[in-house]
């Protein structure tokens, strides 16, 4: 989804289920093992082809016509494409195989292309075990004689989910899926088929990148739909560019500071803020010399006060002067000594005073403990204090803190 709320096109969507809910629908076409997009058709309006098929055929053909040059292919669909239609066109015309989830249907009269489990009741849903699965196996040959098999699956997890695939067929024995129950802390193991775990492994990638759109865009308010567009565009460009960098940094090839963007709480959000950086120091150092005023590029600010920066980042910052880039100052906080006296400081202190956030474990006594540890087994043996470091803001027991305090020597070697 490409977020967008004007109304110069009449093909904007609303869908509750998607990270971006409304906005223009694109349909994608990614790899399974990167994330990287390979393909895209921006969504403009029902289509239908000569023989009258549904739109998700048509569309999953044509975002695949690029790459089926190659055999053997498997791809991997949600329910909005999966058919028995374009699992035998794949396999027939291009040596494809599919695997993809199916919304069953209610009872009904069965046609050719049906699969062959219906809806579960409210009743027998309920009468079944979490795990019961059934499988069934359609035998089919081609034009020139090659036998293939098409396998459906139904099976109960929270709800009946049904599969469909080309690809691994055969009977499931002996696989198994964790699921958190209700009322229990660990997760329960229930039996799972063949199909679930292919399923599950590769078909994660579009979610992704569309977690990733949602939370990393670079998109400007516009009400121009194809600047939106663009600028989706440019966020997928930026998302592969992440995922190959992190595939070096793996590895060990290229720059050492490029290990950073590989931790999956910060890495995303740095590798987005040193783009930028790196992206600004370069158009400022090709159309600026850094010396006159007169040669500044038009979409310069143009200031006379020279601001110190300490950020060792920006351009202005690398070669020791800057032009209206001003930094966020350091935050002064308030802190109340043991005799009631108050102060206002902007770093650490040598006395150890109440943090205002209620008793909480030492963290020194935290780091003192062996590195193979769980945190439930380090924190059982770490003492508790509601006093710590007024700059570092850690809660430090007495005995650590007379000790001495190990976390300014290491703030200030991570500073180096």
């Amino acid at each position: 989804m490409i977020r967008y709320m004007g109304r110069a096109v009449s093909y904007v969507q609303y869908m509750p289920a998607k990270p971006i809910k409304h906005g223009i629908k694109v349909f994608c076409l990614y790899c399974g093992v990167s994330g990287v997009m390979l393909s895209f058709k921006v969504y403009v309006g029902t289509e239908e082809d000569q023989d009258g098929s549904a739109l998700a055929v048509c569309v999953a053909l044509c975002i695949a016509s690029g790459l089926t040059k190659s055999r053997g292919r498997v791809l991997y669909t949600d329910n909005y494409y999966t058919s028995m239609k374009l699992a035998m066109h794949m396999f027939e015309t291009y040596g494809w195989t599919i695997v993809g989830t199916i919304v069953p249907t209610d009872k009904k009269s069965r046609e050719n292309l049906d699969v062959p489990f219906l809806k579960l009741s409210n009743g027998a849903r309920l009468a079944v075990d979490r795990g019961w699965m059934r499988e069934a196996v359609i035998k089919l040959k081609t034009k020139t004689g090659k036998t293939y098999y098409i396998q459906n699956t139904t099976w109960r997890d929270k709800k009946q989910v049904c599969f469909l695939s080309s690809n691994r067929v055969g009977k499931s024995i002996g696989l198994d899926v964790k699921r958190h129950v209700k009322g229990k802390m660990m997760r329960d193991t229930f039996p799972a088929p063949q199909v679930q775990k292919d399923y599950a492994t590769y078909f994660n990638a579009v979610d992704r990148n569309d977690r990733d759109s949602a939370d990393y865009s670079t998109s400007i308010r516009t009400n121009r739909y194809y600047i939106r567009i663009f600028c989706w565009g440019l966020d997928c460009v930026i998302h592969t560019m992440y995922i190959i960098v992190c595939y070096l940094a793996n590895w060990d090839i290229g720059m050492p500071e490029w290990k950073k963007y590989c931790d999956k709480h910060t890495g995303r959000h740095d590798f987005q803020i040193d783009l930028g950086i790196a992206l600004l120091n370069h158009a400022i150092s090709s159309e600026w010399d850094g010396e006159s005023e007169k040669s500044q590029p038009m979409w310069m600010t143009k200031c006379n006060r020279l601001v110190p920066c300490d950020c060792d980042k920006c351009y202005f910052c690398v070669n020791g002067w800057t032009n209206g880039v001003c930094h966020k100052l350091a935050q002064k906080s308030t802190v109340v000594y043991s005799c009631g006296k108050r102060a206002s400081i902007t770093g650490c202190t040598e006395h150890r005073v109440n943090l205002d956030k209620g008793g909480d474990y030492c963290k020194m006594c935290y780091r003192k403990q062996p590195n193979d540890w769980s945190f439930g087994q380090k924190k059982k043996k770490c003492r508790s204090s509601r006093l710590g470091c007024a700059g570092c803001k850690e809660t430090i027991c007495g005995s650590c803190w007379q000790e001495g305090y190990d976390n300014h020597a290491g703030r200030k070697k991570r500073s180096k």
